[in-house]
């Protein structure tokens, strides 16, 4: 196990170890963290750091719940990640939901116990989870979905976000890489994709998605 702690945390967590590693203070306009939230789930996405080198492992993301709606909470739904990318202009999911692992809010620390899916009456405040990306290294996912499953099997909410690190800014983030265009619905999962930014400095930018770390 190795000692990693998430983006704006002061305490450390003890979670699986990765690979590769990206250094944020080289990307100082990578937004670390992010936020969705619709009348059914409200929720805070962060990077995982660690704590030794102050370099993502692009392996895990940080999840913590600020509110599910009681049409979400019945007994015996559930809640379950996923990742979707887009290729080209070929948008991609992978069907297996991710694995993620518990943990304690206040200290960090983390459940060895590897999960698919939990109950969402046993979200609360106190707890988070680690999710394991297993991401492509050529051809990251971009997005993650959260879906909350009925007891039938059907759908009762369900909400994406795009996954830590991301450009801040909604400018950047429209050209790919190669220069090419990024596809529109990518776009409009940027948080600030309809705001106008031309004022803003790049401190400003980078604030703006470091309330939502944890």
């Amino acid at each position: 196990l190795a000692f990693l702690t998430s983006c704006g945390a002061k305490k450390s967590n003890e979670i699986i170890d990765g690979s590769n590693k990206i250094d944020i203070a080289s990307q100082p306009l990578l937004a670390s963290c992010n936020r969705a939230t619709n009348e059914s789930l409200s929720f805070n996405l962060a990077n995982v750091i660690e704590a030794s080198t102050g370099h993502v492992n692009p392996d895990w993301i940080k999840i913590k719940f600020n509110f599910l709606s009681t049409d979400t909470t019945q007994t015996g739904y559930n809640i379950k990640f996923f990742k979707w990318r887009i290729i080209g202009t070929s948008a991609q999911l992978d069907p297996n939901p991710l694995t993620f692992n518990p943990y304690t809010l206040s200290n960090g620390q983390a459940s060895t116990e590897t999960m698919t899916g939990v109950f969402t009456n046993q979200i609360n405040q106190q707890n988070g989870f680690y999710i394991r990306l297993n991401d492509d290294a050529q051809y990251p996912y971009q997005v993650l979905k959260v879906v909350v499953y009925k007891t039938d099997g059907t759908i009762a909410a369900s909400s994406d976000i795009l996954i830590p690190q991301f450009s801040a800014s909604p400018i950047v983030y429209k050209v790919n890489a190669d220069g090419s265009v990024r596809a529109d619905n990518l776009q409009k999962l940027h948080p600030l994709n309809t705001t106008d930014i031309s004022a803003w400095t790049p401190a400003q930018l980078k604030q703006n998605f470091d309330q939502y770390c944890f």
